[in-house]
């Protein structure tokens, strides 16, 4: 009778929400039940639960609820009442926060009681789960058990005639297990409860159940293990209290849809096995389309015990939820930037809150070089900067005939498969078409690779990388033309025979409802494909595994979960590990929507009854019996976010897998883990590969997101040593080994206005945007959506920590940080809500999403506050949809809160791009907008507003309109220079009339312009073949290249160009995305620091951008002596004191630590030049005050004592530079 009564409770609180003071009066009948029956029930060695414990199920505290999450749900005012002053939640209040239990689990050593079994958390690692013996579970009684009853966290333990379709539990228990239930009032046990989820009628009472199965395969057999029949399983009532109608418009089309429930066809059987899990009354445990609730299916035990997870390394959390996100997931405000890890007791964090440059001056002005070398000018002695290293690695592969070779692919278009020769110590990019997704070598000829991508066919070389041809997915009649191919895998025992996915829809995964992924298979090496079948509910596959016995059965890791296929992909069994639904249904509501993915996967190649998954929340599920029931196994893990793992080849018990916390290996085949994390200095890791003769050599490539299945999966952050490492020694100790990986294709570089060396640098279409403090020594890189296809960067010259960018990618249009890169948020539906009437009457805001192409940005150096933005009309390629034409023109006032579009007087119908903006430097009212023919179809030279952009009007008398780029002059700012496809041309009267200033180039397009900001006299520039220089303000010019690698003679011009120029004319009408066929490529790629001592180009190394070898290397040239630069920094609120640095470095970083005494932080500068640094430290911050700052300072860098002295500057030292250094400064 206790049972009744407990199975009852939970049932009033699941389904009806009854008030607390209703629960309390079925306590209390259990109480009296439970004395009445007590003779009967059986002794235990536990006392029986009193009615006390029972409420105590209910109670909420913090050791049975995140209060954190219940503040989210009920709000804080409501959660104090409840928690801190005691009083009793509803049951609807109880209802709303089911999700935030800890860990609530079945009372199993008194079996008098039940109490609900939930998934933990989100975020925490699910404790080990014990394997259910299917045949012992079968017809036990719950009131004998005495193991752990595993209840599905989202049924309710009630079983009438009001909740089920009796019919339909006859089919599945048979009549009389069912009189038993029904009729006797035995309460079911969580086995037979799991079986009949599908005969649950909805709200209403209607019937859900799935027809009945014709046949049942015995169970513990992994060769009849269920798959899709064909047979429909879904209900034949179809409707909007049915059926999510989205989920049914998004498969079947809005037609077919408005036939069904408007016109009241009936679906046809096909119809209604499309949308089975469409359906909104039950959840299906199997999440699949087929015969997912047949007895033999793997089961599996909910955890039975909460494991202490650690948190992530590198994650820490943030406040953003719902409206705090766009449509797309992106953030709209900083009010979801990463939440800064606190310091340690005693530290306190400086704020820098100013920094000061020397006031620009003009130099002594000459004609031409004053320093030479071989006859080259050598003022400018170039050199290349370190490489840039993402690392967005996607597959590593190693050859199993000849281990020496190796592939490897990254999620970038431009440097897409990287080959290795010598055991990955270094590397040459061998193919580049797109995002690289999955990656296979043949196991029996190291000639033979393949890789998909997410952009293009699957491609093809048999000659070792030389050349490439696309095999699958490239002719407009395939039916997966131009959609994302993801995951590809050889068959180990038949080598010939090869299996890819693709999937159907229109994205790469991460949405619901999910998108079929076809499977195609070769039989020829990939030479030739046939698509063999559809796995419905996979969405996006990572990873295929081929049975080591039958190519024919194959297992994926997808975001729907771990899937098999018997039958060479033609059918699919649904995800057979059910706690990844019950983890949906716990938190979402829907056992489908938002389930944990399986990303890693893998079979012991000597047991193939042991399989691994890796989940993308909740940790490794193992498998003993090939796939039948599964357990957790993550003893030793400190994340439950798991990326990929593999076996290893020569010893099988020897498991490496990657996560969000760094690499683990096992030596036991998965039963434990122990971290192999010595030098990662960056541990967010996806792709492993293991030397086919020695467990111990394993490679590993970081990433910062795992788009091709998880898109959410971003490790956001400024992430230091990123690239592909190698350990020979079983993970124990780790070094880089990526020579020759480097971003191939710098788009975008910009330099910060006021702190030095401070550079950033985008790709092309990478996957963020890279940042080195010491002037390309070092970088760091910040993952975001805003630096793929990057045009702009623009920063806020009182808030150094304030950046700006525009793209074109959808929703990184325009974008934001104010914490110098750390985390990003858009502000495009800021700029489609301040599109003006005229925009929309003229008809230039075309139908759908926010697709803009977003280019000039500007912050007004006299006002941090005003913010200017243009678009573009974007004519590169004809086959994606911009849903803003013509040119327009946004203004903010509000340092970004509202962007009013401002474009009165600009022809905002003309199909132009407004490229650069550029404000006057003490006056924010007056502005120019700079339009050119990059990227669109037209140009019309410079507009100018002198009213804070309420109006605009063209500035283009003597100028060639087709202009690249505008600087002006910081002393005077009537004087601005413009860079045109014909020269450079110079106004001294704020652009009332122009004049070319080109002596010394020669006759061809400037592309990009460098104005000094302390010496406004010099300028650097470059045309498609060279750089130059002037120092007498563009009066004379002459080449500034040494040892610059230039590509031809400096007497050949562009090819392209060059019978144009001889006609004395110009290519009008070229548009789209082109570059310029020379050592230069295009505008943003020659920049200059804060302190005029940094310049910085992109240099090509192949004339063509089409080819493999072409790449776009950074230079820098150096000049001294370095300038000092006078920096603020806020000690926390100690005695409203601020303490001041003047320095030759970039000074960031700081720190006081009471504790020790210490003032710490990082000065940073290109290597080999010299640093002098003067630190006034308030004597209030030290305990012994001034005496301390007399006789007893110490100054560290880098751990070795430099002297120092105390001047009227402060403590003052010298330093050489070696890129990044830290700094500290103690009292003996």
């Amino acid at each position: 009778m206790v049972n009744k009564g407990i199975l009852m409770l939970e049932y009033l609180l699941n389904r009806y929400g009854l008030p607390f003071t209703a629960i309390i009066v079925v306590i209390t009948l259990t109480l009296a039940f439970s004395t009445c029956g007590s003779a009967q029930e059986p002794a235990t060695s536990q006392e029986p639960a009193t009615g006390k414990e029972s409420l105590n199920q209910y109670t909420l505290t913090e050791k049975t609820h995140d209060i954190g999450c219940i503040d989210d749900v009920l709000g804080m005012a409501t959660t104090d009442d409840i928690i801190h002053r005691g009083r009793p939640p509803t049951g609807e209040e109880l209802d709303k926060i089911q999700r935030c239990k800890l860990s609530v689990v079945r009372n199993t050593s008194a079996p008098t009681v039940q109490s609900l079994t939930i998934q933990t958390p989100i975020g925490s690692q699910p404790p080990t789960a014990t394997p259910i013996n299917k045949t012992a579970t079968k017809t036990e009684d719950a009131s004998s058990s005495t193991k752990p009853i595993a209840v599905s966290p989202s049924v309710n333990g009630t079983v009438t005639e009001k909740t089920h379709d009796i019919g339909c539990i006859d089919d599945v228990l048979g009549m009389d297990t069912t009189d038993d239930i029904v009729q006797e009032g035995r309460p079911p046990t969580g086995a037979e409860l799991d079986k009949i989820q599908r005969c649950k009628l909805s709200m209403g009472g209607e019937n859900n159940k799935p027809p009945k199965h014709e046949t049942d395969k015995p169970a513990g057999s992994s060769q009849n293990r269920n798959v899709n029949q064909s047979s429909s399983t879904a209900t034949s009532n179809v409707d909007e209290e049915s059926h999510d109608i989205d989920c049914i418009r998004y498969i079947l089309g809005t037609a077919t849809v408005n036939e069904i429930i408007d016109g009241g066809r009936p679906a046809t059987d096909q119809e209604l096995n499309q949308i089975t899990h469409c359906e909104i009354s039950g959840i299906k445990s199997g999440y699949d389309q087929g015969d997912s609730e047949k007895e033999n299916k793997p089961e599996y035990s909910p955890p039975s015990e909460q494991k202490n997870i650690l948190p992530d390394w590198g994650f820490q959390p943030t406040n953003c939820e719902g409206d705090d996100k766009d449509d797309s997931g992106m953030p709209i405000g900083p009010q979801c930037n990463l939440v800064p890890i606190p310091p340690e007791p005693g530290v306190i964090l400086g704020q820098l809150i100013g920094a000061k440059l020397p006031s620009p001056k003009y130099g002594v002005p000459s004609q031409a070089c004053q320093s030479f070398q071989e006859e080259s000018c050598n003022e400018l002695q170039w050199e290349e900067v370190s490489d840039l290293m993402a690392g967005e690695f996607v597959q590593i592969r190693i050859s199993r005939t000849n281990p020496n070779i190796m592939y490897a692919g990254t999620d970038s278009n431009d440097m897409t498969t990287y080959r290795s020769t010598d055991s990955g110590a270094t590397w040459d990019l061998v193919h580049v078409t797109g995002h690289a997704a999955g990656l296979a070598i043949s196991p029996i000829d190291p000639n033979i690779v393949l890789y998909t991508n997410l952009e293009a066919p699957v491609q093809l070389t048999s000659d070792g990388g030389n050349s490439w041809s696309p095999v699958v997915g490239s002719s407009p009649s395939d039916m997966n033309f131009n959609k994302p191919f993801t995951a590809i895998s050889f068959s180990l025992t038949q080598p010939n025979i090869v299996y890819t996915a693709a999937l159907r829809g229109s994205t790469r995964g991460g949405i619901w409802p999910p998108e079929p992924s076809d499977i195609y298979k070769s039989t020829d090496s990939g030479s030739t494909w046939v698509h063999v079948g559809t796995c419905e509910t996979c969405s996006s596959i990572q990873t295929i595994v081929i049975d080591g016995t039958d190519s024919n059965v194959l297992w994926v890791a997808s975001e729907g979960g771990l899937q098999q296929s018997e039958d060479g992909g033609q059918t699919w069994s649904g995800n057979v590990i059910p706690y990844l639904q019950e983890v949906a249904a716990q938190t979402w509501g829907n056992a489908m929507a938002n389930m944990p993915k399986v990303i890693g996967l893998d079979i012991h190649p000597a047991k193939p009854d042991i399989i691994l998954a890796a989940t993308s929340e909740y940790g490794i599920f193992r498998s003993t019996d090939a796939g039948n029931t599964w357990s957790h196994s993550n003893s030793g893990l400190e994340t439950s976010k798991l990326h990929q793992l593999h076996f290893s080849p020569s010893n099988p018990d020897v498991v490496y897998l990657s996560s969000h916390n760094g690499i683990y290996r096992s030596d036991d085949a998965g039963q434990s883990w122990t971290a192999r994390n010595d030098g990662l200095e960056f541990k967010f890791l996806s792709p492993i590969a293991i030397h086919p003769e020695d467990e111990n050599i394993v490679f590993a490539g970081t990433t910062s997101e795992i788009y091709t299945i998880h898109p959410e999966h971003k490790n956001n952050g400024m992430h230091d040593g990123q690239g592909l490492y190698k350990s020979v020694d079983g993970g124990i100790h780790w070094s880089r080994s990526d020579t020759g990986i480097v971003e191939a294709k710098t788009a975008q570089i910009g330099a910060h206005p006021i702190l030095p060396f401070n550079t950033w640098v985008g790709g092309e279409s990478g996957r963020g945007n890279f940042y080195s403090p010491d002037g390309g020594d070092s970088w760091l890189f910040s993952p975001s959506i805003t630096s793929h296809y990057p045009m702009v960067y623009a920063f806020n010259y009182e808030f150094p920590t304030i950046i700006y960018t525009t793209g074109w990618l959808r929703t990184g249009e325009l974008t934001a940080s104010t914490d110098e890169g750390a985390s990003w948020y858009t502000l495009t539906h800021k700029l489609e809500n301040g599109l003006s009437a005229r925009t929309r009457e003229l008809g230039l805001r075309t139908e759908g999403g926010t697709d803009f192409h977003i280019h000039g940005v500007a912050v007004a150096p006299s006002d941090p506050n005003t913010v200017y933005v243009g678009s573009v009309h974007d004519t590169v390629y004809p086959n994606l949809t911009f849903n803003l034409h013509g040119a327009h023109i946004w203004k903010s006032s509000d340092g970004g809160q509202t962007f009013p579009e401002m474009s009165e007087g600009f022809p905002i119908e003309t199909k132009t791009s407004i490229n650069s903006i550029v404000v006057h430097p003490t006056n924010s009212e007056v502005a120019y907008a700079m339009t050119t023919l990059h990227e669109t179809e037209t140009a019309i030279g410079i507009y100018k507003t002198t009213n804070g952009a309420q109006s605009w009007f063209p500035v283009n008398e003597g100028l060639d309109p087709y202009t690249n780029d505008l600087q002006m002059d910081p002393i005077n700012p009537d004087i601005l220079y413009a860079a045109t496809e014909s020269g450079i041309y110079k106004t001294t009267n704020g652009a009332q009339s122009w004049s070319k200033y080109s002596t010394g180039i020669p006759k061809a397009p400037v592309i990009d312009m460098a104005i000094d900001p302390l010496n406004p006299l010099v300028l650097y520039a470059i045309t498609a073949e060279d750089l130059y220089s002037t120092r007498d303000g563009a009066e004379h010019w002459y080449p500034s290249s040494f040892n610059i690698p230039l590509l031809q003679d400096l007497s050949k011009t562009l090819s392209a160009q060059e019978r144009l120029l001889n006609e004395l004319r110009l290519d009008r009408t070229k548009t789209g995305h082109s570059m310029y066929g020379g050592t230069f490529a295009q505008d943003r790629t020659l920049e200059i620091d804060a302190t005029g001592r940094l310049i910085v180009v992109a240099v090509k190394t192949n004339r063509s951008d089409t080819v493999e070898e072409n790449e776009r290397k950074l230079y820098r040239a150096i000049l001294t002596p370095l300038v000092d630069v006078e920096y603020q920094f806020s000690i926390g609120d100690h005695s409203g004191q601020a303490l001041d640095i003047t320095s030759k470095s970039n000074i960031y970083d700081l720190l006081f630590d009471s504790n020790t005494q210490e003032v710490k932080f990082t000065a940073a500068g290109p290597s080999g030049t010299e640093s002098l640094t003067s630190v006034r430290i308030p004597s209030s911050l030290l305990s012994g005050g001034e005496y301390a700052l007399e006789c007893c300072v110490k100054v560290l860098v880098d751990g070795i004592e430099k002297p120092a002295v105390n001047t009227d500057k402060g403590i003052t030292f010298q330093h050489v530079h070696i890129g990044r250094s830290e700094v500290i400064i103690k009292t003996q």
